[in-house]
């Protein structure tokens, strides 16, 4: 077999099982739920719960990218060989995190996994955005992808940082104490996404998932749990920011780059 078909293989089939990997808990009472883990080593970089769903699209198009790039007009295309393997780490280390988030827990561990996804994400975006386009499928499909897989899992990473290091002991989740480890963790968040965000000249697809991370953790630090004043105002403060760096970046990049 191929390295080729190996490749395609493993992007045609890695998406149809993360969201059974997502769900064993409910669905198989395999471990715990995300939900259940995720209130374990709650601190306020978490963001709110229904900041989650955005798990449903990438799911869709991550299947809707694996399905493509099997097809004849995809399998060969310059964004299947240069993406597939990239991607197909994505998807590994995405379904490694969650079988692991069930069986032991949050934790260290669970960082090492989620800055390897990190890694894989962000090769799969840089990638995307130098390859010639190769029409619907690139701005409708790849980009969107690649672009919200990126932001989603930055925000991610920092709040899996946040959740190990409460339940090592490392940081507390109240108090002033919690709420300092908090914004600094948010602003070092801030940096990497505002830095790929000034290089990538505003990349849409980046900002949104970052931004709907941030609202969320936003809401969560103002409606959903016990109001934080700090955490919110810095969560604002880089809203706003990448919001402003997005749209001054992207009056100067290239029409067909988003």
């Amino acid at each position: 077999m191929s390295t080729s078909t190996i490749r395609t293989a493993l992007n045609l089939v890695l998406p149809l099982l993360q969201p059974l990997a997502g769900a064993m808990a409910p669905l198989f009472g395999i471990g715990i739920t995300m939900a259940e883990m995720s209130a374990a080593s709650e601190t306020p970089v978490t963001p709110a719960r229904y900041a989650f769903i955005i798990w449903s699209l990438l799911f869709a198009l991550s299947i809707a990218w694996g399905i493509w790039q099997a097809l004849p007009a995809g399998r060969d295309s310059i964004p299947a060989r240069r993406l597939g393997w990239p991607m197909a780490g994505v998807f590994a280390f995405s379904i490694l995190w969650m079988v692991l988030s069930a069986l032991t827990g949050n934790g260290w561990h669970l960082v090492v996994v989620m800055l390897l996804t990190l890694a894989c994400a962000l090769t799969a975006f840089f990638i995307a955005r130098n390859e010639p386009s190769v029409g619907w499928p690139d701005r409708w499909l790849i980009r969107p992808l690649t672009g919200m897989l990126a932001g989603w899992v930055t925000a991610a990473t920092f709040a899996n940082i946040a959740g190990a290091a409460r339940v090592s002991g490392v940081i507390s989740a109240t108090g002033a104490a919690g709420t300092f480890a908090a914004i600094l963790i948010l602003l070092a968040a801030a940096g990497l996404a505002l830095g790929v965000l000034w290089v990538t000249k505003g990349a849409i697809w980046y900002a949104i998932a970052f931004g709907w991370a941030v609202a969320a953790i936003l809401y969560a630090n103002t409606v959903e749990r016990a109001f934080n004043p700090g955490v919110a105002a810095v969560s604002a403060g880089l809203l706003a920011l990448v919001a402003a760096i997005s749209w001054q970046r992207a009056r100067i990049r290239r029409p067909a780059t988003v």
